[in-house]
């Protein structure tokens, strides 16, 4: 039996949250629409420290644990590097032209971005290099996923398709003709067999990796758009939705366990933006527009 607990919801930001990253340990960062990046520790979460502040809203982070460094994507697309050691910003780029929606790091350590304007940039981490640009769409990109095992990625589109593309060629694999709105989220399952989709239509895809991206299932998850997916440990999987809710299901089978809402379980009042799993602790993170973050601790 699946048990969820409530630690703590925490509030520091002055507006909506809508990126989190962590350090795998005890420490996470957070970024959103006040521009500020926060610091929070999970064994003390009442005591944020702000480690940067941008021009704009951030709407993704991504930690480069070898050198410590911080990769923050902005509404302008803009792109800030943050030397965490040094505290002090080390990198600044305009490489997009709109929104830096997602970033990544690929096995082989490049970083990719994913951009409004419909492109993904690579960059060496190491050196945070410019190596190229890639247009991939009309329509804004949203999310990237990296197969566990293959090397490929999947890009998720605001003109509701999925492109599968090689991660050392660049060339396109497929396209999967998705869902009838914008993909927001993406997440392979951890045996890479399969690849689990939502959008702004609500939907969860999931489609068979091993038969050329099939679609398997199909079902309506949340009432408005699913922002984030999450892979827990075992079989288990998170949703964050616009419609406040963090669901856990069951990814054998697809059966939703649980449903983390404010009557219930004191959840958020806001839509959930970004969803954070320390695998370790079995701690889940969600971030809202409601300006917080809560831990969910998950047990069986």
């Amino acid at each position: 039996m699946l048990q969820v607990e409530k630690l703590f919801q925490v509030a520091a930001h002055s507006g909506s949250i809508y990126s989190i990253i962590s350090n795998r340990e005890e420490f996470v960062y957070t970024g959103g629409s006040d521009g500020v990046v926060l610091k929070w520790n999970i064994k003390s979460p009442d005591s944020a420290t702000a480690v940067a502040k941008v021009s704009g809203q951030i709407f993704s982070l991504y930690l480069f644990q070898p050198l410590n460094q911080l990769w923050v994507g902005t509404m302008s697309g803009a792109v800030h590097v943050l030397d965490l050691n040094l505290k002090k910003e080390i990198h600044y780029f305009i490489n997009h032209t709109a929104s830096v929606f997602d970033i990544q790091l690929s096995s082989d350590e490049k970083i990719f971005i994913a951009s409004k304007d419909g492109s993904i940039s690579i960059w060496e981490a190491a050196t945070s290099q410019f190596i190229q640009s890639i247009h991939i769409a009309d329509g804004g990109l949203r999310k990237i996923s990296f197969h566990p095992t293959r090397n490929e990625m999947a890009i998720g589109s605001s003109d509701n398709s999925i492109y599968i593309f090689s991660a050392d060629s660049y060339e396109l694999i497929n396209k999967i003709d998705a869902h009838s709105n914008s993909i927001f989220s993406l997440c392979y399952s951890m045996d890479g067999t399969e690849l689990f989709s939502g959008g702004r239509d609500a939907m969860l895809y999931c489609w068979d990796v091993l038969n050329n991206y099939h679609e398997l299932k199909k079902l309506p998850a949340h009432l408005y758009t699913i922002n984030d997916i999450v892979l827990l440990s075992g079989n288990l999987m998170a949703t964050a939705g616009r419609d406040k809710h963090v669901k856990i299901w069951n990814t054998e089978n697809s059966e939703l366990i649980k449903v983390l809402d404010k009557e219930k379980f004191e959840g958020h009042k806001n839509s959930v933006n970004k969803l954070c799993w320390l695998n370790e602790q079995k701690i889940l993170l969600s971030v809202s527009d409601d300006r917080s973050m809560i831990a969910w601790k998950i047990s069986e």
